[in-house]
C-alpha cells in the first residue's frame, strides 16, 4: 500500500476524502483541481508561505491569518458566503495553491491542492470548511477565509482589490 493512499484511509471521513468524492463525483478534470501527492514537495510550499506572509517563531500557527506581517485587508459580516467573492479577486484562468486545515488525530494538519478559482469554489460549495488559504503560485498574495467567515487577503495587489471589492456589496 504506498504512502499517499494509507493517508486517505486513515481518516475516511475527514475533509481529504469528501474532497476526493466530490472531484470523482463532479468529473473534475485534474488540470482544474488536484491534491498534492506525498512526492510533490508540499513542506516547501508550506515554509515559502510561513517566510513571505506570516510572523512567526517555532511554533506555527494554523491560523495564519493570524500572523500575516504585510499589508492585510479583511472584509465580513459579508452579503454572501465569502468563498463567492473569490473569483472576483482572482483570474479564472490562473493556478494557485488551494490549502485547507482540519484536525486529524487531535493534530491540526493542512490539506494541499493545485488548481483554478472556479474549481475551488466548487469544492468549497460541497466541502465544509474551517479555515482556508488560496495562495498566488508566484507568492504574490495570499486569501483566508477563517472559521468565522472573515475573507482576509494579504500580500500584493490583493488587499487593494478585496478593499475596492469591499465598497461593491
Amino acid at each position: 500500500m504506498n504512502k499517499e493512499r494509507h493517508l486517505l484511509r486513515k481518516n475516511q471521513n475527514g475533509l481529504r476524502p469528501k474532497i476526493a468524492e466530490i472531484i470523482s463525483e463532479q468529473m473534475i478534470l485534474e488540470k482544474d483541481f488536484r491534491p498534492l501527492s506525498i512526492k510533490e514537495d508540499w513542506k516547501q510550499i508550506e515554509e515559502n508561505i510561513y517566510q513571505k506572509f506570516c510572523h512567526y517563531n517555532r511554533i506555527r500557527s494554523t491560523w495564519l491569518w493570524n500572523t500575516f506581517k504585510l499589508d492585510t485587508f479583511s472584509a465580513s459580516n459579508l452579503s454572501s458566503r465569502p468563498e463567492t467573492y473569490l473569483d472576483q479577486l482572482i483570474e479564472e484562468s490562473e493556478t494557485v495553491w488551494y490549502i485547507v486545515s482540519e484536525t486529524v488525530n487531535e493534530k491540526n494538519k493542512f490539506w494541499f491542492y493545485e488548481g483554478k478559482i472556479k474549481t475551488i469554489q466548487k469544492i468549497i460549495d460541497e466541502s465544509w470548511l474551517y479555515d482556508l488559504y488560496i495562495v498566488s503560485k508566484k507568492y504574490e498574495w495570499l486569501i483566508a477565509i477563517n472559521h468565522h467567515d472573515t475573507l482576509i487577503a494579504t500580500g500584493n495587489v490583493m488587499p487593494d482589490k478585496l478593499r475596492q471589492l469591499k465598497v461593491a456589496y
